[in-house]
């Protein structure tokens, strides 16, 4: 909620929600504390006004709030040995941008492929597969596609 927001819930008498630590707890009897901290008499929670996107109108809307901002994922580059690659002929990943990317074997060759359109290609060996791989990596980290 914004500044004036709250300031509408606490003329108003209403209570307001607050999303904070894994649960959801109701804010009742608002009363300003100074002029960037609000503070519930009830509870004895005082919120900064870093923290006034925690404070919400309804139960459903700070639930909604706790159960999904800030969710995270975590993408991982496969990692293959030049033998495992050989054996698995191939390496998929999506960069930063949700880009697909995939390093293949096909037709004796190494090819990075984006949009399932080729790329770079390398002959196959083991030092192009660092080579290769190296190029990935850079991809991955959302460098910029050359």
């Amino acid at each position: 909620m914004t500044r004036e927001e709250i300031e509408q819930a606490i003329k108003n008498g209403e209570s307001v929600w607050l999303a904070l630590d894994d649960k959801v707890e109701r804010l009742a009897r608002l009363k300003w504390f100074t002029d960037d901290i609000v503070m519930d008499r009830g509870l004895s929670h005082m919120i900064t006004k870093d923290y006034f996107n925690l404070i919400h109108k309804t139960k459903a809307e700070a639930e909604h709030y706790l159960h999904h901002a800030n969710i995270t994922r975590t993408e991982t580059l496969p990692f293959l040995t030049w033998e495992e690659f050989l054996e698995k002929k191939a390496i998929h990943f999506i960069d930063n941008k949700g880009i697909d990317f995939v390093l293949r074997i096909t037709d004796n060759k190494i090819k990075l492929m984006v949009f399932f359109m080729v790329s770079k290609t390398w002959d196959l060996t083991e030092e192009n597969f660092y080579k290769a791989y190296d190029e990935c990596v850079r991809m991955f980290r959302g460098e910029e596609y050359v």
